[in-house]
């Protein structure tokens, strides 16, 4: 039976309104959705109405200034994704999803881009910008996490950020859902595990329908659990859906000779968005050629900015990974070194370059336990970079301490103070810029 609860929210109601309002509804309904579906005055602003979807335990529809929670029974998540390891997720595939045949790919239809959304595989820190900017151009889109806590941060993320970054833009946000179960994500419509016709309905018309077009990987930068997921997913996807990864040194060249369908693989390197736009593109080495120019204008109709690595060309770490890891590589020889701190060395980088940020501060942003991962990858398939000292410094001195910069909460190679006051002055910069381009 289905738990519903409606409520209407002023655009200045704060969470203690949804604690109170969801005094009748179910207990474990209300813990787990009063702290991360947040009102946001931003939202006062859209035309459009804006869902979110949890389909391992409810729907959250959300309007100009109307929130509408319903309770639907959790489906079976005993076959998930994990990091350690990853199970498949069905063993039945219907002829319209993936063979082991590999037939020419076909871009999909303007309608199927309506109705099948781009599926983000990790809901951290850059899986939900990444589906922030997808889901900015009435694009569905579903995020994916074996982690609910992460799928709660994710979704107070967006639900603070997508209404106001579409009203910037002129546009209208799109259905997001989030989901736990795997299949869900991966072949929405055929849910086994909801045996109600009417739930499974609403269910799969929010969660977009048909399977998705596109799957956007967002995991940690291990060869290994890419390529476990990688090989498991594409046998659950349909047949033309497009296979991104998001890596910032791994090439799906190291990738494809592991799945049936290289074919429709690729490396799609985002950086910080919504602030960064810049998407490098390259191929596994056995990518579709269609595919390039198709996903280029896809990307450039939400507003992001692609440049394509020229076909037969391999490069590891992309175009600019490769200057930036030098830029790193250095600076962390001079912290290990002791010739200067961190502070020091991102005032000389701004005043040299006149660049609002430093690659201290920029680290610390990136998270240093994916600095270090990432160098240990560049240092493996390249021993002559010879960084292995300012890598171990790194790694015994922070991400070993749980020091990781701005995903810790804590500490990094600035302090959680130190990270605030460099917010707060930036914004300062900002502003007089603009007040000082107003009154020229």
């Amino acid at each position: 039976m289905l738990s519903s609860l409606s409520l209407y929210i002023s655009p200045t109601a704060t969470t203690s309104v949804l604690h109170s309002a969801m005094a009748n509804s179910t207990p474990a309904l209300a813990s787990q959705f009063a702290r991360s579906f947040r009102p946001s005055a931003s939202f006062s602003h859209t035309t459009r109405p804006l869902l979110y979807t949890h389909s391992g335990g409810g729907v959250l529809a959300r309007g100009t200034r109307h929130l509408t929670l319903k309770h639907i029974p959790p489906i079976n998540r005993s076959r998930q994704f994990s990091t350690a390891r990853v199970n498949y997720l069905s063993t039945t595939v219907p002829s319209a999803f993936s063979s082991t045949s590999s037939p020419k790919w076909r871009p999909p239809s303007e309608q199927c881009l309506e109705e099948r959304p781009v599926l983000i595989v990790g809901a951290g820190n850059l899986g939900r910008r990444i589906a922030l900017v997808w889901a900015s151009a009435s694009r569905p889109v579903t995020i994916y996490d074996e982690d609910p806590a992460a799928l709660l941060e994710a979704t107070e993320y967006i639900t603070d950020n997508l209404g106001e970054y579409c009203t910037s833009h002129g546009t209208h946000p799109g259905h997001v859902c989030t989901t736990t179960d795997m299949r869900v994500a991966t072949t929405t419509g055929r849910l086994e595990g909801i045996s109600q016709p009417d739930e499974a309905k609403e269910c799969e018309l929010n969660s977009g329908a048909k399977g998705p077009w596109m799957v956007i990987e967002c995991l940690p930068e291990s060869l290994e659990l890419k390529i476990s997921l990688l090989s498991q997913l594409e046998h659950s996807l349909p047949c033309n859906c497009i296979l991104a990864s998001n890596s910032a040194s791994l090439m799906t060249s190291e990738m494809a000779p592991h799945l049936h369908h290289p074919e429709r693989l690729l490396n799609t390197h985002y950086f910080i968005p919504p602030r960064n736009l810049m998407v490098e593109l390259m191929s596994s080495s056995k990518t579709h050629d269609e595919i390039f120019p198709f996903l280029a204008e896809q990307m450039r109709r939400v507003g992001l900015s692609p440049m394509i690595v020229p076909a037969g060309i391999q490069s590891q770490g992309f175009i600019f990974n490769r200057i930036w890891a030098a830029c790193k590589r250095e600076t962390l020889a001079v912290l290990a070194e002791g010739v200067a701190k961190p502070a020091e060395v991102d005032m000389l980088f701004r005043d040299f370059f006149h660049a609002e940020k430093g690659p201290c501060e920029r680290m610390d942003e990136i998270g240093l336990d994916t600095v270090a991962r990432v160098e240990g990858h560049y240092l493996e398939q390249r021993p002559k970079l010879d960084s292995a000292r300012q890598l171990g410094w790194l790694t015994k001195n922070y991400v070993h301490q749980g020091k990781l910069g701005e995903k810790s909460g804590g500490g990094g190679l600035f302090s959680r103070e130190e990270r605030e006051a460099m917010k707060r002055k930036h914004s300062e910069k900002r502003h007089a810029a603009v007040e000082e381009t107003t009154g020229a």
